[in-house]
Parts: C-alpha cells; structure tokens; sequence
C-alpha cells in the first residue's frame, strides 16, 4: 500500500513543432470514461512504475499510448505539485507529426496554438502553467519565434 502523503511520480511528452513565429504542441482529449480527469485535454505519458528510470517510464509511456518509438527527445523541467511530481520532455515533430499515429489512449490527439492553450477551458492549470513556462522558453531561446 502507498502512503497517501506520497506523491504520484509521472512523465509526460510535449511534442511540437514551430511554423514562422507560432509554436504547435500535442495534447490529447482524454476519454469520457478515464480515472484522471475525463474529457480533459493534457499530455500524453503517465506513471512511472516501480524501479523505472523516467526517461524509461517515457519510452514505455509513449509506445502505449501513441504507439511509435522515440528518440531526440529532451527534459525540459521537473514540476512539483501538490500530489504530483512531473518530468517534463520535449520532442521536436513535424507538422504532419500526427497523420499517421494511433492514439490508442484518449479520443484523440490535437496541436494547439499558445492562445488556443490558454483559451481552453477544459485543461487543468497546472499543464497551462507547464505549457506557459515551455512556450516562454522557447520564444526566449530563439528570437525568431
């Protein structure tokens, strides 16, 4: 049994792309029925399990839920919250990144603008605050976005 003062440890991915100034991510619709927060968009990862090492609970994570292999991905920042602790990583896609997936968790998966993020009522704050702080970095680190 786990403590219950014990924080969920979770790994989640941001893919993305960049078109001209504007910066794309992918989240997913979660489905109707889901434990977490049904009919919520978010990211796609979920627990690490056991002994695994984060970037192994992500390979594990991604090939379940999105069924494809990844590689080049990046951490970008570790998030504590008040019953989560998130790994967060990045990936940079293409823009046609989605056509040939299957997302096997959720209804669907879905790019969205920063504005389209930030509009979006049904997205909890802490990922709008993960999404602000990636979409921040970005435009930081790079001057033509």
């Amino acid at each position: 049994m786990t403590n219950k003062l014990e924080k969920r440890k979770v790994v989640v991915l941001i893919p993305y792309y960049k078109n001209g100034e504007e910066i794309y991510v992918y989240i997913q619709r979660r489905s109707q029925n889901a434990m977490r927060l049904p009919g919520y968009f978010g990211f796609f990862g979920g627990g690490i399990e056991g002994t695994e090492l984060p970037e192994e609970a992500l390979l594990r994570e991604i090939k379940e839920e999105l069924n494809i292999d990844i590689e080049n991905f990046a951490h970008f920042s570790k998030y504590e919250f008040y019953g989560s602790i998130i790994e967060v990583y990045t990936l940079e896609v293409q823009s046609d990144f989605a056509d040939n997936l299957i997302v096997s968790e959720g209804d669907y998966g879905k790019f969205f603008s920063e504005q389209e993020i930030m509009n979006e009522s049904k997205m909890i704050y802490q990922d709008k605050v993960v999404l602000s702080n990636f979409f921040g970095k970005l435009k930081r680190n790079n001057p033509y976005v």
